[in-house]
């Protein structure tokens, strides 16, 4: 299947938002026609990108959600899950996926000077990007639960770091990978997560780097 179908195919598929497809510019580059084309990767739902009646993910899911600003966030999960035995012992159960992978498409209303996004859109970024990881990790580890009759519900995280290394300028406009690694800790649980992530070019050039720890929050939202 070329490049093209697959995008056609994934289009029809996808279920993030009216804006977050594959359009033929962003299957032209060749990065992301080999992402598309990998069979180790498969396409997840972008939620953060899906509006909400409460208002939650208003930021991503509407602010930036515009021609000019992030115009699709095209999001890519592991194939295989890791099994539940290392789970545990490698993050608390908090890694049936230790990546993801998203294909960020920024507009030119995002920029600090000509062409270079603006340093606070970049950790946004990174952020969100964190966020898209710990916040899969813990609907599978849910989904795990329910399977196995118990009642679960998911819980909700807050980023209490972020540390940011800006290496060199992110050009605008066109799409990005931003990419997120969950980095196991000695005794380290769901309550704390520790991710880093990256925006890059999609062929190996680092633009930006977040160390970040993600904690549950203590009682529901």
């Amino acid at each position: 299947m070329s490049s093209v179908d697959e995008a056609a195919t994934f289009n029809t598929l996808n279920d993030d938002s009216k804006m977050d497809v594959l359009t033929p510019a962003l299957t032209s580059k060749p990065w992301i026609a080999a992402l598309l084309a990998d069979p180790t990767w498969t396409h997840m739902p972008t939620k953060s990108r899906s509006p909400k009646p409460t208002g939650e993910d208003s930021f991503v899911a509407e602010t930036l959600m515009t021609e000019r600003t992030v115009r699709a966030v095209i999001t890519f999960r592991p194939s295989k899950q890791e099994e539940e035995e290392e789970d545990v012992h490698s993050n608390g159960g908090m890694a049936s996926y230790k990546e993801i992978k998203s294909v960020v498409d920024l507009g030119t209303g995002l920029n600090g000077y000509p062409q270079i996004v603006h340093g606070g859109v970049a950790a946004t970024l990174l952020d969100e990007t964190c966020g898209i990881l710990v916040i899969a990790n813990a609907d599978r580890k849910v989904e795990r639960e329910r399977e196995a009759g118990r009642e679960s519900v998911a819980p909700s995280y807050f980023t209490a770091y972020l540390n940011t290394t800006y290496k060199r300028p992110v050009p605008t406009p066109g799409p990005l990978l931003c990419t997120a690694k969950i980095q196991p800790r000695d005794g380290a649980d769901d309550r704390k997560v520790f991710v880093r992530a990256t925006i890059e070019d999609g062929e190996g050039l680092v633009y930006t780097v977040g160390e970040a720890l993600f904690v549950k929050a203590t009682a529901k939202l």
